[in-house]
């Protein structure tokens, strides 16, 4: 009999560093995922007792960096109390030892096609560029890559390369987050992917990164759509999947298996 972990990540509070500010005004978001994050100018401190974990983010600057850097009293003193997760962005290797003392691990967006790095992120930067920040942040912290499927405008594209790329790399696991066509973006009447074609991509990864656990984000569709895919996600023996749909859990115990919880990111 296997096992499943659902992740519902109540423990977890998300904070950004930049408010709802980014200078990329990325095809996808727009800074609109900005806005559900506290802030730091506001939120510094939170003393309750359920909050046993931070993910640090916020938008990025023009070379696609979050800027932790600039933050390194408030990443010093939360990890002092709590597990400190931060999305970094792409990020110069000169720049890691400066927040690995203070990250419990962090999280990378993977993207393996150059058109989409230009024409989603809005950046001069190339695939070669996020490999060269992900192989910096691994020698020094927990790193866990995120694909994003379909995020150029719903198709799929660099997904398979990114796959291959990791493949190679290495990867503690491999966080899959799909596509959601968001009001106020350039994207905001674009679909999702299919389910087809997130199935390939998931099986593909199976197929390359071996044992790597495979964990369901938290960014996807909702509806009918995302009942769906959580129970393709179960029926293929996904290791994580976050806030899972009641037809996923159904399937899980009516599939026999373990159901193992967790209340903080995916990636504790």
């Amino acid at each position: 009999m296997g096992n499943i972990t659902f992740v519902y990540p109540r423990r977890t509070r998300p904070l950004s560093i930049t408010g709802e500010t980014c200078a990329l005004s990325c095809s996808h978001c727009n800074g609109h995922y900005l806005k559900h994050m506290k802030n730091f100018c506001s939120d510094s401190e939170v003393t309750s007792n359920v909050v046993k974990s931070y993910l640090i983010s916020g938008g990025c600057d023009s070379e696609g960096a979050v800027p932790l850097k600039d933050h390194l009293d408030i990443l010093k003193n939360l990890s002092k109390k709590y597990n400190v997760i931060a999305h970094t962005g792409l990020i110069k290797e000169e720049d890691v030892p400066l927040i690995s003392p203070y990250i419990h691990a962090a999280s990378f967006n993977f993207i393996g096609e150059d058109s989409t790095i230009r024409e989603v992120y809005n950046l001069k930067k190339t695939a070669l560029d996020f490999i060269q920040s992900y192989v910096a942040l691994r020698k020094e912290v927990r790193t866990f890559p995120h694909i994003t499927i379909g995020i150029h405008r719903g198709e799929v594209k660099g997904e398979y390369h990114a796959l291959d790329e990791l493949s190679k790399l290495g990867a503690e696991a491999l966080v899959f987050n799909v596509f959601i066509p968001t009001p106020g973006t350039e994207y905001e009447n674009a679909k999702p992917p299919s389910l087809n074609d997130i199935q390939d991509v998931l099986s593909y990864a199976k197929k390359k990164m071996n044992k790597t656990p495979l964990y369901l984000g938290c960014m996807r569709p909702s509806g009918r759509f995302r009942e769906q895919l959580d129970e393709m996600c179960v029926s293929m023996g996904m290791d994580r999947i976050v806030m899972p749909s009641k037809g996923a859990q159904g399937l899980a115990e009516s599939l026999g298996l373990e159901i193992l919880t967790s209340e903080e990111c995916c990636i504790i």
